[in-house]
């Protein structure tokens, strides 16, 4: 298969039951890893361990922040804490800025502005995050590891990675959310439970699906294409996660990388029965300002693929925060439209 490696993006009953439930398991232990904590002697600080495993000391409900991505901005938001955001992280003007990176729903919901902008791409402008003196970074893994260290170290902000692999490791960024703003543990808790509560219907949907011995459709998902190949995440990502506890089986489950493309002619030769494809105006791995109609007329053999094409906002695929788990209901509806009940209301 070829293969190309590609960035991460700016999110089954999959062959047996095993994989759904070694993935949920996998996800739990990343929450338990990332809301490890240990308070200090004094009560305005706190330590806690981020996605990475990294230990991080910062203020106790800082009052400024800066968000370097859109997936760590809708937990801030929705954990009441939008008032505190002093600056977000944007693609260069040239490049698109802020709509490079925030669709305008996101932008109108969270009250965004060009003037919160912060370069982050190609690289991001240490210098202006430390110039808004935030108390704490909200970051991901979009921010090099160089970047982290010129924050922490040249100019003294702790920098704390948000970086879950699984829909159950989008749980624990709550939760360690919480740590760092006990004033929001009221939000963050029923946010954490409204989230558990999906993740566990989606997996005894699946439990069912293979009690009853149901067919368990293929699927690939692709969040963009690009010279001929499909973009796609490979194991031990969080769009691996999604089609896994969707009820899916992946074809990109085998993919030596985590972000690759995968060659036209083997989709095609794959025959999926179910393509989920992301698609947005201003999601930077696709053709801007195109609706989907866009896959039909340009993205390699796709009026040959013989699957159920769903559209998917791309948003819901590459962005692994609240709003991607609260629209398991609609995966499950997608892949199992006979089986699933119908949502009711468009994805969040």
């Amino acid at each position: 298969m070829p293969l190309n490696p590609s960035p991460a993006p700016a999110g089954t009953v999959s062959r047996t039951l095993l994989v759904v439930a070694i993935l949920v398991t996998a996800g739990v232990a990343v929450s338990a890893t990332a809301i490890a904590f240990d308070l200090q002697s004094h009560s305005t600080r706190v330590t806690v361990v981020d996605d990475l495993g990294r230990q991080v000391d910062a203020p106790i409900n800082s009052s400024r922040i800066v968000v370097l991505a859109p997936s760590v901005m809708d937990l801030v938001y929705r954990l009441g804490l939008r008032d505190r955001v002093v600056g977000i992280g944007c693609t260069v003007d040239e490049a698109g800025g802020m709509q490079d990176e925030y669709s305008p729903n996101q932008t109108a919901l969270w009250g965004l502005s060009p003037s919160m902008c912060i370069a982050d791409y190609p690289s991001l402008d240490t210098e202006r995050v430390a110039f808004l003196d935030p108390q704490v970074v909200l970051a991901s893994t979009i921010t090099s590891d160089a970047d982290v260290s010129t924050l922490v170290d040249a100019y003294g902000i702790p920098v704390v990675v948000l970086a879950p692999t699984t829909l159950g490791g989008i749980v624990g960024d709550v939760a360690l959310l919480a740590q760092l703003f006990p004033g929001a543990a009221s939000a963050a808790t029923s946010l954490e439970t409204l989230l558990e509560r999906t993740i566990v219907n989606a997996t005894n949907f699946d439990t069912n699906l293979s009690d009853d011995g149901a067919p368990i459709p293929s699927v690939f998902l692709t969040y963009g294409f690009y010279g001929g190949e499909y973009y796609t995440f490979g194991p031990g990502t969080f769009g691996q996660s999604l089609v896994d506890l969707a009820g899916g089986d992946s074809l990109s489950a085998g993919l030596p990388l985590e972000y690759a493309g995968v060659n036209a002619s083997v989709i095609l030769l794959d025959e999926p029965q179910v393509i989920l494809y992301g698609t947005s105006w201003n999601d930077p791995y696709l053709v801007g300002n195109l609706t989907p109609a866009v896959w039909a007329s340009s993205a390699p053999y796709w009026s040959q693929l013989n699957g159920s094409k769903i559209p998917i906002d791309v948003t819901l695929l590459t962005e692994p925060d609240a709003s991607m788990v609260l629209a398991l209901p609609w995966y499950l509806y997608y892949l199992h439209p006979t089986l699933a009940p119908y949502p009711g209301t468009p994805p969040p």
